[in-house]
């Protein structure tokens, strides 16, 4: 392989391990939709979790308060997988840490009220792997909400002086309404973290601990429903960003009376189908970033499906090998492009006279069904029809597409796109539909692959060259992101201010006040 030479990023900065990732563009967007909903994540999956933890990390400071990270671990790890346990009893609640070793124990054992469980084995992060709770000895808390909690300014991290992470003030009234409200059910619980066991009966009593069992207009839920629409006191920045996109959704919920699937949400806000009220500025700002994510998401799927299409072809060659110039002549022949014709007339011609959001959903559509069926000549047609659409779309971004995709050329993103095109949009169409495949597809996984091999020792390689050939080697997944908005959903469901008929009276009690 060529030496690509110093000052090259390294791509754990942009780019994933695997081949997840293969022409490392995921990272920008990454970026976009992570600002736009903090302290949530993909994997943070139930909202009761933070007062339990703020109660939790309360109770340790208080009856505890030793700073033995390992002291700590313990009791954090017997706290979840009892409550784990209560989750599993009775109808099982969903988004669990540790739901599926809850469910085997309790299916192990007579249901009977005396029936004990010893879950101290389970909850060990030093026992063997196969009889944890969860793999990860961090647990659900070190492992998936302690970073959210913190943007939510809920908990500080741990650092020199005390390792142990502690509520902020902002989360004290979270911790005492959840205290308030599980009552005397906190001292059973407490007691059986102590001993690492526990009854049915007890599981039985501590119901009301479980996700779902948050009570509508108690002191905890008013402050969960503070926290998660970023009304807590004072005021930080991901309080108002987190606002905004929830508020997007309690509006797009009132008007479709339904619940959408995250897919149809970022479509909505990409080209703003539904008629809302007048939108407060900063909502409107962040109306404009869900749009920008979801064009530069679509950018890399057109890109990711060329490189998909590209394994297809080699793949099927002898040997599964072909020159680099040959697999390229194969894709563009699938795209009828008239001789002559600029990139710009061309690319106008694709939109077939719609909006471009309306254009690039159409083509985005084609583009799925096309894939599903195996027709590669409309696939990669409609690539290019979305190629031209996003291009033509992101014209309305501004000067927001230099300063939210702010990086060096060699980061490429929806902007290095935008750029590379309209540089070139007075120029022949086929030769610039065969420099983008060639360059800004095939060769880019090639440089890409090669900087995670070289920086992260990661083999990520799809295509290889190989005496002056390209050889097929492995496939990856073609998909779009997911920006966390299922998790928001899900959350303001629990919260009460979603269910499955659309908004409910306090989610549209709370949004006439937004």
């Amino acid at each position: 392989m060529k030496d690509f030479g110093p000052g090259f990023p390294e791509w754990t900065e942009l780019g994933q391990d695997g081949g997840l990732d293969p022409l490392g563009m995921q990272r920008p967007i990454e970026a976009i939709y992570q600002s736009l909903l903090p302290g949530i994540s993909t994997i943070t999956l139930r909202f009761r979790y933070y007062s339990f933890f703020v109660w939790m990390l309360e109770v340790y400071a208080r009856e505890q308060g030793n700073t033995d990270p390992i002291a700590f671990r313990a009791f954090q790890r017997r706290c979840e997988t009892l409550f784990a346990l209560i989750a599993a009893r009775g109808a099982t609640e969903l988004g669990v840490a540790g739901i599926d070793w809850a469910q085997k124990q309790l299916g192990d054992v007579p249901n009977d009220p005396e029936t004990i469980i010893d879950f101290s084995v389970g909850a060990d992060p030093d026992t063997d792997v196969g009889q944890r709770y969860l793999r990860n000895k961090g647990g659900a808390f070190g492992g998936i909400y302690a970073t959210q909690m913190f943007e939510m300014g809920l908990i500080t991290l741990g650092d020199d002086r005390n390792p142990i992470a502690v509520c902020t003030n902002r989360a004290l009234p979270l911790a005492e309404a959840f205290a308030a409200e599980i009552g005397e059910l906190g001292t059973a619980f407490l007691r059986c973290v102590k001993a690492g066991t526990v009854t049915l009966a007890d599981l039985d009593r501590m119901a009301p601990m479980q996700p779902s069992e948050i009570v509508a207009g108690s002191a905890e839920h008013r402050q969960l429903v503070q926290v998660l629409l970023g009304q807590l006191s004072p005021a930080i920045a991901p309080d108002k960003l987190r606002r905004s996109t929830a508020i997007m959704l309690l509006q797009l919920i009132g008007a479709t009376k339904e619940v959408p699937r995250a897919e149809a949400v970022k479509w909505e806000w990409f080209s703003a189908g539904h008629p809302e009220p007048e939108p407060a500025p900063a909502i409107e700002n962040v109306r404009v970033m869900w749009a920008l994510y979801q064009a530069c998401d679509l950018m890399r799927l057109a890109y990711e499906n060329i490189l998909d299409l590209a394994l297809d072809i080699l793949q099927e060659a002898e040997l599964g090998r072909m020159p680099l110039g040959d697999v390229v002549t194969e894709l563009v022949g699938l795209v009828d492009v008239p001789g002559g014709m600029t990139w710009r007339d061309y690319s106008a011609s694709l939109l077939e006279g719609l909006d471009p959001a309306k254009a690039a959903r159409l083509a985005d559509e084609r583009m799925i069904e096309a894939r599903a069926s195996g027709d590669r000549a409309t696939r990669m047609q409609s690539v290019v029809a979305l190629v031209a659409a996003i291009v033509e779309r992101a014209v309305a971004f501004g000067e927001l597409l230099d300063s939210a995709l702010n990086a060096p050329d060699h980061f490429q993103s929806l902007r290095t796109e935008v750029k590379y095109l309209q540089v070139r949009e007075q120029e022949n169409a086929r030769t610039v539909l065969v420099a983008l495949v060639r360059e800004r597809v095939l060769k880019r996984h090639l440089w890409v692959a090669s900087r995670k091999f070289r920086n992260q020792k990661a083999y990520t390689f799809l295509i290889e060259p190989e005496e002056g050939l390209l050889r097929y080697r492995d496939r990856f997944r073609v998909s779009p992101s997911s920006p966390r908005l299922d998790q928001a959903m899900r959350f303001l469901r629990d919260v009460k201010l979603i269910d499955d008929e659309g908004l409910t009276e306090i989610g549209r009690a709370e949004l006439d006040a937004a």
